[in-house]
């Protein structure tokens, strides 16, 4: 199989939400022409080490090093911008809580990165291999992710738009014979504009996710090229979890503890000021982890509640079945109850994977090795 390296650079789209970043700024690119590839969640770091020319390259250069962490944090960033644009488009509805919680998820991510940059601005040294690896592995699973749940919503969107489609067609009948006013029409139409605007906009958005996160892996797109589905979250692993145990773990395997731990210090100052920063870095590493832990148990509700949402929207969906086969619903009303049907899918598929990313998350903080540190 041959390999080719070269640089690319994103170029910002003329969309406020929107900005397409490369990650991995110098990839080597991979063709799977004959043989194909699927991209699995659980093989992205390795996928990562074989195709990733600058995470090869990572330790040649401390400078290269803060640029590629500084493209990290800006994907996650823009990710984290485009979930509260989704929040803020359906507030007010159920959708509003998942997006604002993707949101969080990837806002503390991208704290993780940041921080790092931070230490890294401190310290004039380059990152071991295994910590590089973690952040780069730790941004595809959220790339990974997010093209998931975007691919979700163009589904659900899709039904919309024929649901919005069928209203409008059948409103405008009605208009025509005086059973519906010009404000009614009129009301059809925006719904659906709407709804046209905002399935190309997740369908643009899932293109550019899929392109960031092939990118990144150094694969070349193509027709047998397959981007797995995320795996479903363990809940007797989630349910298991030993806080106390874990908290213990995190901050004995974060970075800065140990660093400070290690630290001599000979003079009455230098002792003081040891004790000090052993506080304030142990504080910031049990922070780190009860934030996590929280945002996990936010995680855990919203799924369950969105598989509780899910049961009555089947509910509904059989019973929308049934009228249909007894010739009690028209065209319009049975596509739009199939639209809100594969709405509550798609919300508990995504609630489904932000809980599988914040389990993903914990355990970063748990392991202490990760690049929040």
């Amino acid at each position: 199989m041959k390999r080719k390296n070269f640089s690319m650079k994103f170029v910002r789209q003329g969309i406020a939400w929107v900005s397409a970043i490369l990650i991995a700024g110098s990839v080597s690119f991979s063709v799977f022409a004959e043989e194909g590839t699927t991209v699995t969640y659980e093989n992205l770091s390795q996928l990562l080490i074989e195709g990733n020319l600058s995470l090869q390259q990572a330790n040649d250069s401390y400078e290269t090093n803060k640029k590629n962490y500084q493209e990290l944090l800006d994907t996650l960033r823009e990710e984290q911008e485009y979930m509260k644009f989704l929040a803020k488009q359906y507030e007010g509805t159920e959708e509003e809580a998942s997006y604002s919680a993707n949101a969080s998820i990837l806002g503390s991510q991208a704290s993780r990165i940041s921080r790092q940059i931070e230490s890294m601005n401190r310290k004039t040294q380059t990152l071991s291999l295994e910590k590089n690896i973690d952040a780069y592995t730790m941004t595809a699973q959220t790339l990974m992710n997010s093209y998931n749940q975007m691919i979700r919503n163009v589904e659900a969107k899709e039904k919309s738009v024929q649901a919005a489609e069928a209203a409008y067609q059948a409103t405008s009948k009605k208009q025509s014979v005086g059973a519906a006013t010009m404000t009614d029409v009129l009301k059809a139409s925006d719904q659906l504009s709407q709804q046209k605007n905002l399935l190309a906009s997740y369908q643009q958005r899932a293109g550019q996710l899929r392109f960031q996160l092939l990118s990144m892996l150094g694969i070349e797109d193509g027709e047998t090229v397959t981007v797995g589905a995320i795996p479903q979250p363990d809940m007797e692993a989630i349910e298991a979890i030993d806080f106390e145990s874990d908290k213990h773990k995190a901050i004995n395997n974060n970075d800065s503890v140990k660093n400070v731990r290690r630290s001599y210090a000979g003079s009455t100052a230098e002792i003081t000021r040891k004790a000090v920063e052993e506080m304030e870095s142990t504080g910031n590493a049990e922070n780190d982890i009860q934030a996590a832990y929280q945002k996990l148990q936010a995680s855990k509700l919203e799924y369950q509640a969105a598989l509780d949402a899910y049961e009555s929207a089947w509910i509904s969906y059989q019973s929308l079945q049934k009228k249909r086969q007894a010739g009690m619903l028209d065209q319009t009303d049975y596509l739009q109850g199939e639209a809100d049907y594969l709405q509550a899918l798609s919300d508990r598929e995504t609630a489904s994977m932000n809980l599988y990313q914040a389990y993903e998350s914990y355990g970063w903080e748990v392991k202490g090795t990760s690049p929040a540190h």
